[in-house]
C-alpha cells in the first residue's frame, strides 16, 4: 500500500479476544486510578470505602493486572518480551538515580 492510502480497519470480532482485551483495559484503568489516588491521598492512607490502605489496594490492582496479562499471553498468543522489560527496568533505575541527583545540592 502506498503512502496516503487508507486501509479499512475492521474491529475485532472474536468474542474471547474481545473479552480478554476488554478486561485487560478495565484492569489497567483501575490500576491507573489507584495509582492516582496514591499520589493524591498518599500511599499509606486508608481508603474509607474498604478500610484498606491505598498501598493494599494498589497491590490488589497490580495482582489483577498481572492475572490479565497472563490471560492475554495465554489466550491471545502474545509474548512477554523479557529483553524489553529488562531494558525498561534499567531505564527506570537510571531515572530514579537522576531524581536522587537532582535533590542533591
Amino acid at each position: 500500500m502506498s503512502e496516503g492510502q487508507i486501509s479499512p480497519w475492521l474491529p475485532e470480532q472474536d468474542r474471547h479476544r474481545l473479552a480478554v482485551l476488554g478486561k485487560l483495559a478495565e484492569e489497567c484503568n483501575e490500576l491507573a486510578g489507584r495509582a492516582v489516588r496514591c499520589i493524591i491521598q498518599g500511599l499509606d492512607e486508608v481508603d474509607p470505602d474498604t478500610g484498606r490502605t491505598n498501598r493494599a489496594e494498589l497491590e490488589r490492582e497490580i495482582a489483577d493486572v498481572e492475572a490479565c496479562l497472563s490471560q492475554a499471553q495465554k489466550r491471545l498468543g502474545v509474548a512477554f518480551d523479557l529483553d524489553r522489560a529488562a531494558g525498561k527496568s534499567r531505564g527506570f533505575d537510571r531515572w530514579h538515580d537522576l531524581i536522587d541527583e537532582a535533590r542533591e545540592p
